[in-house]
């Protein structure tokens, strides 16, 4: 029962695990950022997407706050939504059930504490559920969110372009789009060819008359069964290795 959420990197389990993967409202997708804040990172995606007119959702690392406040503090005051990622990125199915509460406890105390900011949303580090952050992120009033698109933006062979090329490859309206604004958890340098391949992904989204915006703007019913419960496609997996090694995927 501990691990059954984690069933949602099947995906026949999005019939039986709820999350937001979709947003609402016609000619939108959601805009999602993962692992933050790094202090080095956090301006220049604050100005790229000021210069673009484009607000996000930044799901933030509750150890990284702690670290540093200011940066998460930054976020909000340039308009963004902020979102849970727990407090330290570890796998959810590497932690007792004891321990994922306090773990997310813990986050939302550290990110809404330091920034005043409500928390709505969640997403598992690699996007990995087990039954405690399950329940307790219903608990909390959290929406549980994964993607429906990401650019793989952590892997050391991304760059500016590949990232583009595989957020738009089958892109639809109201997909949530995952990237990375730290690499803490990453290869080194991911976030400065992130960064690099926001511009021109927000242009070409735009040419195809997609707006970018955070998840909480709007966000869509969770897919699958009726009610709270449910999760979404998972992400790197608990031994660490990268979806490339196993062809599973990665949450920041």
């Amino acid at each position: 029962m501990h691990a059954l959420p984690a069933l949602a990197a099947v995906p026949g389990a999005r019939s039986l695990f709820r999350t937001v993967r979709r947003v609402d409202g016609p000619g939108r997708v959601g805009l999602t950022f993962d692992d933050g804040p790094e202090p080095e990172a956090v301006e220049g995606f604050l100005e790229a997407l000021g210069s673009l007119g484009v607000r996000a959702t930044f799901f933030l690392v509750g150890e990284q706050v702690a670290r540093s406040p200011e940066a998460a503090r930054r976020i909000v005051e340039a308009g963004h939504e902020i979102a849970c990622h727990g407090y330290h990125h570890l796998n959810h199915l590497r932690l007792t059930p004891p321990a994922t509460v306090r773990d997310l406890q813990a986050a939302r105390d550290v990110i809404s504490g330091e920034t005043g900011a409500d928390i709505h949303h969640f997403r598992p580090p690699y996007g990995v559920f087990n039954a405690a952050s399950w329940v307790t992120a219903e608990k909390l009033g959290w929406q549980r969110v994964l993607w429906a698109r990401w650019g793989r933006d952590w892997e050391p062979d991304a760059t500016p372009q590949l990232i583009c090329d595989r957020v738009l490859s089958g892109i639809r309206d109201g997909d949530v789009i995952l990237l990375h604004d730290a690499e803490a958890y990453s290869s080194a340098g991911s976030w400065r060819r992130t960064l690099a391949a926001v511009e021109p992904l927000v242009s070409e989204l735009r040419a195809r008359r997609l707006e970018p915006g955070p998840v909480g703007l709007v966000a869509a019913p969770a897919e699958g069964i009726a009610g709270a419960n449910g999760a979404g496609q998972a992400s790197r997996p608990a031994n660490g290795q990268r979806p490339a090694e196993r062809g599973g995927g990665r949450s920041g």
